[in-house]
């Protein structure tokens, strides 16, 4: 097998080369894109980089001269045997070439500790690659200074987390804020605090609607917090019952709708969750997450209950997470408004509106 390294300009350049030297049998086996030269990551050339191999076959025998009429031809079986053998032996050597290449990659990027730091930090290698393409090593162009190099990437994670907005209650009228998400996010004691904050420290009239009514203990808590905060709490069955509790509190600032949390794979709650919330297009709906979860379970709980068209999202226990990459990757992925993080229990406090930097902050810690 014939392996080689084409570098280009671009990648139809790049194929160029590959089809010239190994010809149209060759087979692709990497590519990658990174910038050559520049200052600083800044104003490099990007350089295509592309692996192919072709598979050699042995050299063909000589014609080999007619025998004598009384020879015995050799049997077809051996034949077809040897050939068997000689393609299992360049499947092997196919597969350990592949297996070296598929750690090329990763032994490239372990040359970056930053890289190393966000993956640690389970930002998904992707993301993590991203991140830090176009970051200077740590050395004289940099005054061997990696905390410089760190702020770069700091100032770059913000830029996808720039996008923060709270609770903003009208000039005049109700605002309904809904907040939707999966079982033990933490939607209820998320209420809670909110629902406090604006009453106590702000003087506003609340009330809280619950649609959560697949718990009672769930309802029995949020009744406990909302008479000692003294705000109107509602509970609630159908999509007509919500209507009617929201008209009843028209004169409210702000009512807080908590509902029960659903499983993102039952398809009948979520249908029976975008009824509820029809009822008022002007709902504000955040999808509440926890920092804890995996982020493979979080993006598949994204993906579920985006039939209720979130416009926001929250995420809880930042405190109990290990890390934080769950957070900053569904914030690369989906460019949504990030509102509030809570960071424990204690009621009305433990919740804050998202800081960027303080956040990509927590993201990156050691």
């Amino acid at each position: 097998m014939k392996v080689k390294v084409f570098t280009a300009g671009n990648i139809q350049d790049a194929m160029a080369q590959v089809k010239h030297d190994l010809g149209r049998d060759a087979v692709i086996l990497h590519t990658r894109r990174f910038r050559k030269g520049g200052f600083l990551g800044f104003f490099g050339k990007e350089t295509v980089e592309v692996m192919a191999a072709l598979d050699t076959p042995p050299p063909v025998p000589p014609p080999e001269r007619k025998a004598a009429a009384h020879t015995v031809a050799a049997p077809r079986g051996d034949e077809d045997a040897k050939v068997t053998a000689m393609q299992l032996e360049m499947a092997t050597m196919r597969k350990m070439v592949e297996q070296v290449l598929a750690k090329l990659p990763r032994q490239e990027k372990h040359q970056s500790p930053l890289y190393d730091l966000l993956v640690r930090n389970d930002i998904d290698a992707a993301i993590a690659e991203n991140l830090v393409q176009g970051l200077p090593e740590d050395g004289p162009l940099t005054g061997n200074n990696p905390a410089f190099v760190r702020q770069l990437l700091i100032e770059r994670m913000t830029n996808y987390l720039q996008r923060v907005e709270g609770i903003v209650p009208p000039e005049s009228g109700c605002k309904v804020v809904a907040f939707i998400g999966p079982t033990g996010v933490g939607k209820t004691t998320t209420i809670a605090k909110l629902a406090a904050d604006f009453t106590f420290s702000q003087g506003m009239k609340v009330a809280v609607v619950t649609a959560d009514t697949y718990r009672i203990s769930a309802v029995e808590q949020l009744k406990t917090y909302a008479d000692i905060i003294d705000v109107p709490l509602e509970i609630v069955y159908t999509p007509d019952e919500m209507k009617a509790a929201l008209f009843r509190h028209r004169d409210k600032r702000l009512v807080f709708i908590d509902t029960a949390g659903r499983s993102p794979r039952n398809q009948y709650q979520l249908a029976e969750l975008q009824a509820l919330l029809a009822v008022d297009p002007y709902i504000e709906t955040n999808l509440v997450l926890s920092a804890t979860t995996k982020y493979a379970d979080a993006l598949d709980a994204v993906n579920r209950f985006s039939v209720c068209s979130p416009q926001k999202f929250l995420f809880t226990k930042l405190d109990e997470a290990t890390n934080l990459g769950t957070v900053f990757n569904l914030l690369y992925q989906f460019p949504t408004t990030l509102s509030y993080v809570t960071t424990g229990q204690n009621v009305p406090d433990d919740i804050e509106l998202a800081n960027p930097v303080k956040l990509a902050n927590m993201i990156l810690r050691d």
